[in-house]
C-alpha cells in the first residue's frame, strides 16, 4: 500500500499546484498525475478482493459501481478534450468506494497519516511560495479566487483528522497539523472564505472537546479556555471595528452576502423530474448565465452546493446510494467502538455530510478518499473493537 498512498500524496500536491494557474507547468503537472493515477489504478485491481462481510454493504456497493459506469456514459463526450479533462480531474473519484474492497491491516491506516503529514508540509510551502495569489483580495486578481481554495481542499483540509486522532500521534505532529489548521482559519478569515473559516473553526472546536474529554487535565484546560473566552469577548468587538477595513476588511464587506440562491433556483429552472431522479451525467450541464467569469455559453457544469452538484450528475438516486451507505457507518463507528479512531471515523462521516451544502467535497482528493475509509471502518467490527492501546502501538511501529 505504500505505492498506493504514495501516489495519492503525488496527486493531491499537483492538483494544489494547478490552483494557482502556473500554466508554463501543467504539462509537466499531467505527466505526473498521469503516473500516480495509473499507479492507484493498478494498486487497487491487483489487490481487491471482491467479498465484502456486511451484506447491505455488499449489495449497495455494487449498486453504487453499476450506476457509477451508469453516470460516465450518460452524457459522456466523445472528444480528447473531454476525455483528457475528466481522466485527470473526475473520472477516478466516481471509483472511491473501490478501497473497501481492499485488505486493510492497521498500517494501512498509519499511511494516511504519513499522507496527511506530507500534505500538511506542502500546504504550508505552496501558502509561502505562491503569497501574492493566497493574500490578494479577489476584485485585484482574478487567478487568487482559486489558489486558496485549491490548497485547503487538496492538502489542508485533512488535518484535522489528524487533530481528531491526536492519542496516536507524536507531538511535533499534532503541533504542525494545529499549525495548518489556524493558518486555514486565519487566511479564510481574511479573504472571507466563510464556508472554509467556519468549517475549519469547527473542526478546531472538535479537536478541544476531544483533547478535553481524553484529558487528565481538565480544570486546568477550563480555566485556560474561560481566559480564552473572557480575552476574546473584552477586546474582539474592538479588534473587529479596528481592523474592519484592513484584516476583517472583505469579511465585513461581504457579510451574510447570499452566493447559492441564485445558482440554486437557476438549476430548480432548468432541471425536469427526470433530471432529478437520474441527473444529466457525467457532463451534466444548467442554464445559468452571467455568472462565471468569461463565461460564453450561459451553461454551468458545476454548482457550489454538492448535494446539488452529486444530484446534477447522477440524481437522486446517486445521492441516496452515497447516504445508504455513509450514514449507517458513522452511527455504527461512533457509537458502537471501543476506539478513538472509528469515533473520529464517524464525526468525520457527518462532517463530510454536512460539507455537502456549503462545500465541494465530491471531488478527487483525501478529503473524499477518507470519507470512504471511514465507512470501511464503520462497518469493521474488528476495527471497532480493538482499543486504543492496540492501535497506538501499531501506529508507532
Amino acid at each position: 500500500m505504500v505505492i498506493f498512498w504514495s501516489c495519492f500524496a503525488v496527486y493531491g500536491i499537483c492538483s494544489a499546484f494547478t490552483a494557482t494557474y502556473s500554466t508554463g507547468m501543467i504539462k509537466v503537472i499531467q505527466v505526473i498525475q498521469a503516473v500516480a493515477i495509473l499507479g492507484i489504478i493498478y494498486v487497487v485491481s491487483s489487490t481487491a478482493q471482491f467479498s465484502v462481510k456486511n451484506n447491505f454493504l455488499r449489495i449497495t456497493l455494487v449498486l453504487y459501481v453499476m450506476y457509477s459506469i451508469f453516470i460516465l456514459f450518460h452524457g459522456y463526450e466523445y472528444t480528447y478534450e473531454f476525455t483528457k479533462r475528466l481522466f485527470f480531474s473526475s473520472f477516478i473519484k466516481y471509483f472511491f468506494p473501490l478501497i473497501l474492497l481492499i485488505p486493510k491491516n492497521l498500517k494501512f491506516y498509519s499511511r494516511i497519516f504519513d499522507v496527511i503529514i506530507i500534505y500538511s508540509v506542502a500546504f504550508i510551502f505552496l501558502n509561502i511560495i505562491f503569497a501574492d495569489l493566497v493574500f490578494v483580495h479577489y476584485e485585484k486578481n482574478i487567478n487568487q479566487k482559486f489558489a486558496f481554495e485549491g490548497f485547503f481542499k487538496n492538502l489542508g483540509i485533512t488535518v484535522a483528522f489528524l487533530l481528531f486522532t491526536y492519542k496516536y500521534h507524536s507531538k511535533n505532529r499534532i503541533l504542525l497539523a494545529l499549525l495548518v489548521l489556524l493558518m486555514i482559519i486565519g487566511t479564510s478569515t481574511f479573504k472571507a472564505r466563510r464556508a472554509i473559516m467556519v468549517l475549519s473553526t469547527f473542526h478546531l472546536l472538535i479537536f478541544m472537546v476531544i483533547f478535553y474529554l481524553k484529558s487528565n487535565y481538565k480544570l486546568v484546560m477550563s480555566g485556560i479556555l474561560a481566559l480564552f473566552i473572557g480575552v476574546l469577548a473584552v477586546y474582539g468587538p474592538k479588534f473587529y471595528k479596528e481592523n474592519k477595513y484592513t484584516y476583517f476588511g472583505e469579511l465585513n464587506e461581504r457579510g451574510t452576502e447570499d452566493t447559492r440562491t441564485g445558482v440554486e433556483i437557476a438549476m430548480a429552472r432548468d432541471f425536469e423530474p427526470v433530471d432529478w431522479v437520474i441527473g444529466r451525467g457525467i457532463n451534466g450541464k444548467y442554464w445559468c448565465p452571467n455568472i462565471d467569469l468569461n463565461d460564453t455559453s450561459g451553461y454551468r457544469v458545476m454548482i457550489e452546493t454538492d448535494y446539488l452538484n452529486i444530484i446534477l450528475k447522477g440524481g437522486v438516486i446517486y445521492l441516496g446510494l452515497i447516504l445508504i451507505m455513509a450514514i449507517p457507518a458513522a452511527f455504527k463507528a461512533f457509537f458502537f467502538s471501543n476506539n478513538l479512531l472509528s469515533k473520529a471515523a464517524g464525526i468525520w462521516i457527518v462532517l463530510w455530510i454536512l460539507s455537502l451544502y456549503p462545500l465541494n467535497v465530491f471531488n478527487t482528493d483525501l478529503n473524499h478518499m477518507l470519507l470512504w475509509v471511514c465507512v470501511g471502518i464503520g462497518f469493521s467490527k474488528d476495527l471497532r473493537n480493538m482499543s486504543d492501546e492496540t492501535i497506538k502501538e501499531s501506529f508507532s511501529g
